[in-house]
């Protein structure tokens, strides 16, 4: 096989089949069979779908006709029968339009609806991070309100809506400096580099010739962005053998872009221009498409328009006898090979509203609700023109004797000229109006379509009629089960498309890395390191999206913003059962609830170093330990008290003990004193009585010595 065009972004594998080889006969035969598929089924159960939900379908005539022709719907001149009511009930779009609401609410309140499985408890952080991102890519990186808002109205309108991503790798010219690098270090940028890069400033070194002192480099960097976009059911393609996009022999997207399209993604000029076709031999516009768009007319001629198929398609194209996930481009309404080379997966996502088992295309609300439709009409239909017949009888002439003009004449008050009896003369017919008995055949539709869908008044807000004499716990019963079917209607487009969307994104960022990219996050920036992601995590949905009303959603924050209160109430900051962080996510849901989206307008969102700050800080007693700390001081004083009382009362008795000791001592050596003075007066009395009569014996002797 001859292989050209290597270097274009389908890589070294593009390859021009010949038109006899077997590989490209398979190839075209699956897209052929797709296409047929498209046309003689899906389309025009769509271009069905879809003029049930103008209001064009029931048509009074019963007919089917090309509205293209006609610029009003309720004038057709096909379609219309003289003083006959041509009103359409549209209960179908009433529907959609009734549902949607709801489902928006469900996908976008903030609520999660799928999360990534990590594989291992260490990676639980990382699912996390990783689905903020990719919702993120989602939301932000694209309009994804607006494409899933259209794929809803797709999905429920038209049997199916399809999503679609690529990765566009937009490249930015950057200049980097580099400063007393060696010659060696230079001579090896630029032979990684290649021919990607250009010196624009070099300055060699004065005094080291194998030093370079600066030299400035330029280059192309590349910034890969994800892109997401609704597909156009008209354009997208299936094997009708398919039961889901992951097993499907072919999956693709075929549709007309202009020249420019095709060069910006490196296509040759010169193979572009082979195949310029104008839009009316290019694309077959179908009913369904011309009625979104008025403006679409197949017999204007652009010149600049290609077919272009996007395909992935199951076969042998290395010839080892296995089938493999190949991409693939044509171009032209021959459908010429272009790119072709394996692929690990398809980048579309498919959702349906009502799944049919064992195939990939099921229903639509459209199909639950149009015979309904088709009934309700022609209830209304005669109601109102019972009621025109009731308004205005027929009149009753007996030509014979009536003048006939003056008959016809339909002035008001005009002159009826007769002879003979008037009430023989002039009669009116009178027709029963039967409005009451068709009102209830329009109510109990009503019903029929209500068990279906479950649209009823409950489930647009509050029917008064429920409302009288309904308990709380009543209304919200009713509520609920009001939305049971939008619920499952939810589920299904979360377990079908979204996961597949979801996981595709994740899968396509981890290929299409930009390694380190900052982003805000509900109002915080988040540092992201995609080449730490892990595209092998399962995806799981979560099961309670959607369930309860606003208002028990609202107790049930309550509820939980009480608790989380009194846990650091009770137990402080530093117990890791309860953060701040925690508490105002709780204040933050509870606003979004009631539609307030400033945060920061009424509290300040928790930074880490104020965390961190907050948890390094002491603890603050609770009131009860303080009470107790303040009981413990006051029974410590009052022993301090007491014992230094004790002390006081035995040393007081000690003085006592002492002081009647030293009384004692004091007496008893009083005694002792006063025992010795008088001993020694005793003594000295009687050592002067003897020393006086020692003198009274010496004088008497004296006196008889003379």
């Amino acid at each position: 096989m001859e292989r050209i065009f290597s270097n274009t972004i389908g890589g070294s594998n593009v390859t021009k089949y010949d038109e006899e080889d077997d590989y490209t006969k398979k190839v075209h035969l699956l897209m052929d069979d797709s296409v047929d598929y498209e046309e003689q089924y899906l389309g025009q159960a769509r271009d069905t779908n879809m003029k049930y939900y103008k209001g064009i379908y029931p048509t009074l005539s019963g007919n089917d006709i090309d509205n293209r022709e006609y610029d009003s719907y309720d004038e057709n001149p096909e379609d219309f029968v003289p003083n006959k009511s041509s009103v359409v009930s549209t209960d179908v779009k009433d529907t959609i339009r009734t549902i949607l609401p709801s489902l928006i609410r469900i996908f976008f309140s903030g609520q999660r609806v799928v999360d990534f499985i990590p594989r291992y408890q260490k990676q639980v952080g990382l699912a996390t991070q990783q689905m903020k991102y990719v919702e993120n890519v989602f939301m932000e990186d694209n309009p994804g309100f607006l494409i899933f808002h259209g794929m809803l109205k797709d999905a429920l309108t038209t049997n199916y809506g399809v999503i679609q991503w690529w990765t566009d790798n937009d490249h930015e010219v950057q200049e980097k400096t580099f400063q007393n690098i060696t010659v060696e270090q230079y001579q090896l940028v630029l032979y990684e580099a290649g021919d990607d890069i250009e010196v624009v400033d070099l300055q060699p070194s004065q005094d080291d010739p194998e030093i370079i002192d600066s030299v400035t480099f330029r280059y192309e960097a590349s910034k890969p962005q994800v892109r997401v976009e609704g597909v156009p059911p008209e354009e997208f393609r299936i094997d009708r053998y398919a039961k889901n996009t992951k097993n499907s022999r072919l999956v693709g997207r075929e549709r007309s872009v202009n020249r420019s399209f095709l060069i910006s993604r490196g296509y040759p000029e010169e193979v572009v221009d082979e195949h310029i076709q104008n839009t009316a031999v290019s694309t077959q516009y179908t009913d369904e498409r011309w009625l979104r768009n008025k403006g679409l007319d197949s017999d204007q001629s652009v010149d600049d328009v290609v077919v272009f198929g996007e395909w992935y398609i199951r076969c042998d194209g290395d010839g080892d006898g296995i089938d493999e996930l190949r991409y693939i481009t044509t171009l032209g309404p021959n459908r010429q090979l272009y790119e072709d080379y394996p692929v690990p997966r398809s980048k579309f996502a498919l959702f349906g509203g009502d799944p049919v088992s064992h195939t990939a295309i099921g229903d639509s609300i459209t199909d639950l609700v149009k015979d309904i439709q088709r009934i309700k009409t022609n209830v209304i239909r005669g109601l109102l023109d019972n009621l025109a017949e009731s308004n205005n009888p027929r009149t009753v002439v007996n030509e014979l004797l009536t003048n006939i003009e003056d008959a016809l004449n339909d002035e008001v008050g005009a002159v009826i000229r007769t002879r003979g009896n008037v009430n023989e003369a002039v009669g009116f017919t009178r027709v029963p109006f039967i409005g009451k008995d068709s009102i209830d055949v329009i109510s109990y539709l009503d019903n029929i379509r209500a068990s279906r869908t479950g649209i009823t008044e409950a489930s647009k807000g509050l029917d008064p009629a429920a409302m009288q004499s309904t308990a709380l716990a009543g209304v919200n019963a009713i509520l609920e089960g009001a939305q049971e079917q939008i619920e499952l209607i939810a589920r299904i487009l979360a377990e079908t498309g979204f996961k597949d969307l979801m996981k595709g994104l994740l899968e396509e960022v981890c290929e299409n890395p930009n390694q380190q990219r900052t982003i805000q996050v509900n109002g915080e920036w988040i540092d992201f390191d995609l080449s730490l992601f892990d595209a092998s995590m399962g995806i799981k949905v979560n099961p309670t999206m959607g369930k309860g009303s606003d208002l028990v959603r609202m107790q049930a924050l309550q509820m939980i913003g009480a608790s989380q209160k009194e846990v650091i109430a009770q137990f402080g900051l530093k117990i890791p059962v309860v953060t701040p962080n925690q508490y105002l996510n709780t204040i933050q849901d509870m606003m979004e609830m009631v539609n307030i989206r400033d945060f920061d307008r009424y509290f300040t969102p928790m930074t880490p170093e104020a965390m961190q700050a907050m948890m390094e800080q002491p603890d603050e007693p609770a009131p009860e330990m303080i009470l107790a700390q303040s009981e413990m001081e006051k029974r410590k004083v009052e022993m301090v008290t007491l014992d230094s009382k004790n002390k006081r009362e035995d040393q007081k008795q000690l003085l006592d003990a002492r002081k009647t000791i030293m009384d004692d001592d004091f007496r008893r050596d009083k005694l002792d004193i006063d025992t010795a003075v008088q001993l020694t007066k005793i003594g000295t009395e009687q050592a002067n009585a003897e020393e006086l009569a020692a003198q009274n014996k010496e004088d008497e002797s004296h006196g008889a010595g003379e």
